[in-house]
């Protein structure tokens, strides 16, 4: 039991190429340049992009805070001093201690 008369036969084929029309129009909505998959990529690389913004400010707020102490803080920059350039005040003595350059001992074999 149909709840519709079906359409006169002239009709069926307007309705075949209608029917066929909508399809394609959702298609290209859902897989298209600008459909629904192209905007989820979008989205995707969007909130990647965000994230790596997020990680560059905060190891730019990182650095300019290493900035101000570095302008600041003379220990700090004593330190660096020492470490990197190897500076040593008036009077200190240098003492370098070097790697053991005796071989290591053989390991004893397994008793039987």
């Amino acid at each position: 039991m149909a709840l519709l008369p079906s359409p006169p036969r002239k009709y069926k084929g307007r309705f075949a190429l209608a029917g066929a029309a909508l399809l394609l129009l959702a298609t290209a909505a859902v897989f298209g340049d600008n459909g629904f998959v192209h905007l989820r990529e979008l989205q995707h690389a969007q909130a990647q992009l965000e994230h790596r913004v997020f990680e560059l400010q905060q190891t730019n707020e990182q650095l300019r805070e290493h900035v101000r102490r570095l302008e600041s803080d003379d220990v700090l920059l004593e330190k660096i001093a020492r470490e990197r350039l190897g500076l040593v005040h008036p009077g200190e003595i240098i003492y370098r201690v070097r790697p053991s350059t005796a071989p290591a001992p053989a390991a004893h074999p397994p008793a039987h």
